[in-house]
C-alpha cells in the first residue's frame, strides 16, 4: 500500500520526542508506526496511543504514531503492512494483536494470525471474573457449575462479542465441567453498558467479563464475583481461582505486538529487543499498574509458539461451540459454519 493511501484509511496521533526524552541519544528506531484494529471486538482501544508515548518518553524511538486502523478484525494482519519493507530501526511498523484477532480469523476462515504477520511478543493480560447480581441464587461457583452440569442450556451468560475471549473462556470452563460446549447458550455483547443491563434485568444469569473493569461494581456490592480466571486471587475481588474449585484452566484475554510477515532477520531481531526494552521501560510498568493490566511478557520464537498453541486451542473450542464447522487446521476454505 503506499504512504498515501495509507494515511488516507487512517487517523493518528503523533508523539515525537521533546525535553523528556529519557535522555537517549540513540533511539532503536527514529520513526514508529504502530497500527491498532478499529474493528469492534478488539477490546484494547487506545493502547497504540499509550505504548508511542511511552516509547518517545522512554527514548526507545524518535517518533511514534499510533494509527487506527479500519477493517475486519480477522483479516487487519495481512492487511495492516501492505507492501511495505523496513529496514525497522529507519520506519517500523507494529501491529497491535489480541485474543479476538486470533479468534475472528479462525471464525473469518483466512490465515491464522500466527501465519499472516511476524509474531514479536505478548506483553499483557487480562484476567476475567464471572459475576452474577447481588441478589442471585448463585451463591458459589459450585452453585453455578451444579446448575450448569444438570441443564446447560438452562443458563444463559452473557460477555463480549460472539467468538471473543469470553465466550471462548465460557467454552473452556463447560469443557472442563464435563458439560456439552455445544448446548451452552451464550449471549455476545458490543458494549459493557448492554451486557450489565442484561444482567440486571435477567436476560443473562452470569456476566463474564474483565476484572479489571467489573471490579467497581463488585466493590460497591451490585455483582458478586463467583470465579476468576487469573493464576492467583486477585486483590479487590473475593473470589476464588478456577484453579481452587478443581478447573484446570487459567486464561487472560491478552495483548501483543506483531511484524509484517517478511521481516529480515535483523529487522525481527530489532522489533523483538525493541520489545524488550518496551516491557523492561519503568514509564510501561507504571502505566501497566495503573491501568490493571499484568504483564505477561513473552517474546520472539517463545511467543510464536505459544501463539501457535493457543491458536489450535482456540480454534477448537470454537469448533465445539459451533462457530467452526471443523477443528482441523488446515482446511481453509471449508470450516466456517455458513448460514
Amino acid at each position: 500500500m503506499r504512504r498515501r493511501g495509507f494515511f488516507a484509511l487512517a487517523a493518528g496521533v503523533l508523539v515525537a520526542a521533546g525535553c523528556d526524552a529519557g535522555g537517549a541519544a540513540d533511539p532503536a528506531v527514529r520513526r514508529l508506526f504502530i497500527l491498532e484494529p478499529t474493528a469492534d471486538g478488539h477490546g484494547w482501544d487506545g493502547i497504540a496511543g499509550r505504548l508511542a508515548t511511552v516509547l518517545v518518553q522512554s527514548g526507545l524511538a524518535r517518533t511514534a504514531m499510533a494509527v487506527e486502523r479500519q477493517g475486519v478484525l480477522g483479516s487487519a494482519p495481512r492487511d495492516a503492512f501492505g507492501a511495505f519493507r523496513g529496514p525497522f530501526a529507519r520506519e517500523g511498523r507494529l501491529l497491535v494483536t489480541a485474543m479476538p484477532m486470533v479468534a475472528a480469523a479462525e471464525i473469518a476462515n483466512t490465515a491464522a494470525v500466527v501465519n499472516a504477520a511476524t509474531p514479536l511478543a505478548r506483553l499483557v493480560g487480562d484476567w476475567a471474573v464471572l459475576v452474577v447480581p447481588s441478589g442471585s441464587r448463585l451463591r458459589t461457583f459450585e452453585d453455578f457449575a451444579a446448575r450448569l452440569r444438570q441443564n446447560p442450556a438452562g443458563l444463559t451468560v452473557g460477555g463480549r462479542s460472539e467468538g471473543g475471549s469470553d465466550h471462548v473462556l465460557y467454552g473452556m470452563i463447560g469443557k472442563c465441567l464435563g458439560v456439552d460446549t455445544r448446548l451452552l447458550e451464550y449471549a455476545g455483547y458490543l458494549a459493557p453498558d448492554d451486557a450489565a443491563e442484561a444482567l440486571q434485568v435477567g436476560r443473562v444469569a452470569a456476566l463474564l467479563g474483565s476484572a479489571r473493569a467489573l471490579r467497581p461494581e463488585i466493590t460497591a456490592g451490585r455483582l458478586r464475583p463467583l470465579v476468576v480466571s487469573s493464576g492467583g486471587r486477585i486483590d479487590g475481588i473475593d473470589a476464588p481461582t478456577l484453579m481452587e474449585v478443581d478447573v484446570r484452566l487459567e486464561y487472560s484475554d491478552w495483548c501483543g505486538l506483531l511484524g509484517p510477515k517478511d521481516m529480515s532477520p535483523g529487522d525481527r531481531d530489532a522489533a523483538i529487543a525493541l520489545c524488550d526494552r518496551i516491557d523492561a521501560a519503568p514509564r510501561w510498568r507504571s502505566l501497566c499498574a495503573a491501568h490493571g493490566w499484568s504483564r505477561v511478557y513473552l517474546s520472539g520464537d517463545e511467543f510464536r509458539q505459544w501463539l501457535s498453541t493457543e491458536t489450535a486451542r482456540t480454534r477448537g473450542v470454537l469448533h465445539e461451540l459451533g462457530l467452526l464447522k471443523s477443528s482441523d487446521t488446515t482446511c481453509w476454505g471449508s470450516c466456517v459454519r455458513r448460514p
